[in-house]
């Protein structure tokens, strides 16, 4: 199963919020879940931490998914 970040828009208390989640997915490269909560650049050093960081910004290079409209389609998983 092949993953990336994506940025995701959702509402909270009436307002639009972007965050980034990870992004499962299928075979044939339709969604087949994402983490629940957003996520947050981690690493065990310096070096680590700047390496997801740039994996993160690459969210920015692919289309924003609507997650209350997913949420309707597919089951998600955190």
């Amino acid at each position: 199963m092949s993953w990336n970040y994506r940025i995701m828009k959702r509402v909270i208390g009436g307002v639009d919020v972007h965050e980034i989640h990870e992004v499962y997915y299928n075979p044939d490269g339709s969604i087949k879940a994402w983490t629940e909560t957003s996520i947050t650049p981690t690493g065990e050093d310096l070096e680590e931490l700047k390496k997801d960081f740039s994996h993160q910004l690459l969210a920015f290079d692919s289309p924003v998914l609507d997650y209350d409209a997913l949420s309707l389609q597919t089951k998600f998983k955190d």
